[in-house]
């Protein structure tokens, strides 16, 4: 076994205890929806659905389009999207390199996958150094996903490009799939809404952040520096208060408007800042998932 699979198994077993492993395996067995098999639920009917599964007896009681959605029991696979490039060798707030926390976020769901027997694959880097690997299952294979991240984020990489990976995503990778994002918290709604749209009507979409430090709460003396321009950022709150609080203040209006689009789009999505975040909040995110929320 890798060293990677064995540090996030452990990581696992350390902090969800068994009813909580239980439902992790549960919302992701439940994940992907199909027209096969055995009726899940009914959820809200969303651009991109299969008009065939719209149950209308019960939209004519509830008084909203309602559609239905079945287990599909046929294995499926697992697409890992990571831009990668050096804005993942920055720090998160809780002092840790974000492509440890990247890398424990994909290790746990892609050994969810691989001990179900599903497939996993990756597609990183930038526009003419996109990397997509084979799709396979097993731990040995998981492991070297996880390695070849970890090579891939570090200070003299280029500069990530979420929106071109995402678009050759679109046209490259067939049938329907998981796509699990893993996006530096910098991404703008309406720069990724076009392609996102589009990638919504073919696959699942999971969503998850890293977040980057907040340079309005560095203390005062301390030094940061971005990792993209090699510059040191100013300390805003010192230099002025009323441009720290507009910063913050834009940073939210950031986040809430890529969390509203994700929303509209029926992705479940996460924000982690340490590597402690990701089992709870992957297990949020599944469940939203299975619930269709």
């Amino acid at each position: 076994m890798g060293a990677l699979v064995k540090e996030i198994k452990a990581r696992l077993s350390i902090h969800v205890r068994r009813r909580s492993l239980a439902l992790l395996e549960g919302g992701y067995a439940s994940i992907h929806k199909g027209r096969s098999m055995d009726f899940d639920d009914l959820r809200e009917y969303t651009a991109g659905d299969d008009v065939r599964d719209i149950d209308w007896k019960a939209t004519a009681r509830h008084g909203s389009t309602l559609i239905k959605r079945y287990v599909a029991e046929r294995h499926f696979g697992l697409v890992i999207v990571l831009p990668g490039g050096r804005e993942m060798s920055a720090t998160t707030p809780a002092g840790e390199r974000k492509v440890d926390v990247a890398v424990t976020a994909a290790g746990a769901l892609g050994w969810l996958a691989v001990r179900h027997g599903d497939e996993v694959s990756m597609v990183s880097g930038a526009p003419g150094q996109i990397h997509a690997t084979r799709s396979r299952a097993g731990e040995a294979h998981l492991e070297s996903l996880l390695q070849e991240m970890h090579a891939r984020c570090h200070d003299d990489s280029e500069p990530g490009d979420l929106v071109g990976l995402l678009g050759h995503v679109a046209r490259h990778v067939t049938g329907r799939k998981i796509l699990l994002v893993i996006a530096d918290d910098g991404a703008v709604a309406r720069d990724l809404e076009p392609v996102l749209r589009e990638l919504r009507v073919r696959h699942e979409l999971l969503w998850v952040s890293v977040g980057d430090i907040d340079p309005t709460a560095v203390p005062a003396g301390a030094q940061v520096r971005d990792v993209t321009s090699d510059h040191l950022l100013p300390a805003l709150v010192e230099i002025s208060p009323e441009l720290g609080r507009s910063f913050a203040e834009a940073e939210t209006a950031r986040r809430e408007e890529l969390a509203t689009l994700l929303r509209r789009l029926g992705a479940s999505a996460a924000r982690l800042e340490s590597r402690d975040d990701v089992v709870p909040a992957l297990i949020r995110l599944l469940e939203r998932r299975r619930r269709g929320r």
